[in-house]
């Protein structure tokens, strides 16, 4: 199960170095939208993964979701992309393991979704999700925002940037 939290922020405003982290290159596509079944790419073909995702019974569906990860050969994530629906997104996402022992994901976009940056925590429980205070560089909290899952950028396209910066 992911228990997950995003954030839309502005790459300007991290307060710690991308250099430092660990990163890799993404390229997702979809198969379905529903239910979810995604393919990844990543690292330009170090490795490809098929990617399930249901709603979680019991728990709140925006926050969580039963994940089903294997990895897959080329050929067979050729085989995939041939019936991909919507865009492929490509993103580099950049890991960093903050001292509270959670991971901070970071995915900066590219091409026609470029300037759109996220951060994505996973949590252990429903509870530790939703009393993390929101981080105080943050743009906003999207984890309730529909338009900026993965999947509906692939599907949709590039959200409008209705949400503004918090003012500190």
């Amino acid at each position: 199960m992911e228990i997950e939290r995003k954030w839309l922020i502005s790459t300007e405003r991290i307060p710690f170095s991308l250099a430092e982290c660990e990163k890799v290159h993404i390229d997702q596509a979809y198969v379905s939208f529903s239910p979810t079944i995604r393919i990844r790419d990543v690292d330009h073909g170090r490795k490809y993964i098929l990617t399930v995702k249901t709603r979680a019974a019991g728990f709140d569906p925006e926050l969580a979701k039963n994940e089903y990860e294997t990895e897959i050969t080329a050929d067979e994530y050729r085989q995939l992309m041939d019936i991909a629906r919507g865009r492929v997104i490509r993103k580099t996402r950049y890991i960093l393991k903050g001292d509270d022992g959670l991971i901070y994901e970071t995915d900066v976009f590219e091409d026609e979704f470029s300037g759109l940056a996220y951060m994505e925590i996973e949590f252990p429980d429903n509870d530790s999700a939703a009393s993390f205070p929101d981080p105080d560089w943050v743009e906003c909290d999207v984890t309730y925002c529909p338009e900026y899952k993965n999947s509906a950028l692939a599907k949709y396209g590039m959200p409008a940037l209705r949400y503004k910066r918090k003012e500190n």
